[in-house]
């Protein structure tokens, strides 16, 4: 029961994705009874998938241990993990899951950054002053981390999308892919400089395992001053790191002159967290904290983080 507890929002991420084939399944293995079976039905019917899945755990973690056990075996069936790749990663024991990502390539590989300040008047979006400070703070840190950094600048909706894709085409021989991508955000994705929208499947659908297999099994980053919200985004496949600005419904701030909320706390806490050998979900805790409570004394922004990382991701400061 504690592990369908401590995995629930993942899992309703993922059962989400093909709500009728998950019921028929926990219907034919008696987990469920036919008035509960109808009840689930008519949630996928008259709700929506996330309803159902919220509804099927929760009914899961009332029948106690023993049913929540019988659950979990039905997940690790072959069936259940060809529909929901995301399965196998999450059910891994955790002794399976220790350990620390390989970092020792020399460049440890690309760190892409996609900055739109600049708009087309017929957009109606203003100049994104400030942000060529967050920018040089990006370019500082990763090139400190012995990555590779290539810089776009005022790109076009589909300019975004095919740099995009060139990298997913790439031979990526470094052990870790970071992309840093700083526009407007709209409440599906990111402003391109013509006003038109990039949505999160166009940033992130690119480098799942079928599209991108010189990343695969290697950390996908991507810092995104954006507060997505499910079911706007999925992260589509094993690996991957989602540090988001804010949650949905706060905005995320910048300074005309010193830069974002956000990136100038990321990039302090990535020099004196690497330093310290911390991984990056500690240096990223101390993030949510700084922008959370010291940045927001008199505004609120939280950034959030998602991920389907397997291992522990640390970035090795250069020796002194």
């Amino acid at each position: 029961m504690e592990i369908v507890r401590q995995h629930k929002t993942t899992l309703i991420r993922i059962l989400s994705g093909d709500a009728k084939f998950v019921l028929q399944h926990v219907h034919q293995a008696k987990l469920i009874t036919g008035h509960e079976y109808d009840n689930l039905k008519d949630d996928i019917s008259h709700h929506s998938r996330q309803d159902f899945a919220i509804n099927l755990l929760d009914k899961m973690i009332h029948k106690g241990d023993k049913q929540c056990h019988k659950f979990l075996e039905l997940l690790e069936h072959d069936e259940m993990q060809e529909t929901f790749p995301l399965l196998n990663d999450l059910l891994i024991p955790p002794a399976l899951r220790q350990g620390t990502y390989k970092m020792s390539s020399d460049p440890r590989g690309a760190c892409v950054i996609i900055n739109n300040m600049h708009f087309d008047k017929s957009s109606g979006l203003s100049p994104r002053r400030g942000s060529e400070v967050d920018v040089a703070c990006l370019d500082e840190v990763f090139k400190w981390l012995a990555f590779t950094v290539e810089l776009h600048t005022d790109k076009t909706a589909v300019e975004m999308k095919e740099i995009l894709k060139e990298l997913s085409r790439r031979e990526h021989s470094g052990d870790c892919f970071v992309c840093c991508i700083l526009s407007h955000d709209s409440e599906g994705g990111f402003f391109g400089t013509d006003g038109q929208v990039v949505r999160p499947s166009d940033i992130l659908q690119p480098f799942a395992r079928a599209n991108c297999p010189s990343l695969a099994d290697k950390p996908k980053v991507f810092i995104l001053h954006t507060g997505w919200e499910q079911p706007e985004y999925a992260i589509p496949d094993s690996d991957f790191l989602l540090a988001l600005a804010t949650i949905p419904g706060l905005h995320s701030y910048r300074n005309t002159s010193r830069g974002s909320w956000f990136i100038q706390s990321l990039y302090k806490m990535l020099k004196e967290g690497c330093k310290r050998g911390e991984d990056i979900l500690t240096i990223l805790s101390q993030v949510i904290v700084e922008v959370s409570t010291v940045f927001g004394l008199s505004f609120r922004q939280i950034p959030h983080i998602d991920l389907t990382l397997r291992r522990r991701l640390v970035f090795h400061a250069p020796a002194d």
